[in-house]
């Protein structure tokens, strides 16, 4: 039985084959968690109207001097459960991802969502 060289080059390469042992992959476990971090006293825990809406979040907003955008988290009777600020921006701009508006609210387990942000200028339109 004669091997060529060339013969015997490919079995050692399937010799070494057998012995070379895959490396094992990881994957990596994440657990994420909502943490309060306090709470704000309100006169208005439901929301029934836009006034309503916008006196909570007056007084969550009060004294900001950049623009905030902010998810208000609300049960099925459309108690607020939370507040949550998304973004800090500048003085007249506040730049906002779609994934951490509802992060936040998949986290809470939240029927409802209402989003705001607010002009610390005071006007109520941008220039």
């Amino acid at each position: 039985m004669g091997y060529t060289q060339e013969t015997t080059t490919q079995m050692t390469l399937l010799a070494e084959e057998k012995i070379t042992k895959t490396k094992q992959a990881s994957i990596p476990i994440y657990r994420v968690t909502l943490v309060r971090e306090g709470k704000m006293p309100t006169y208005e825990s439901r929301i029934r109207s836009s006034a309503n809406a916008h006196t909570v979040l007056q007084e969550y907003l009060d004294g900001v001097d950049r623009e905030h955008f902010v998810v208000m988290l609300l049960d099925q009777k459309n108690q607020v459960i939370g507040l949550h600020t998304v973004s800090i921006g500048s003085l007249t701009a506040s730049i906002v991802a779609p994934r951490e508006v509802f992060k936040v609210a998949i986290l809470a387990n939240c029927a409802n969502i209402l989003i705001a942000h607010n002009h610390p200028s005071g006007a109520p339109r941008s220039a």
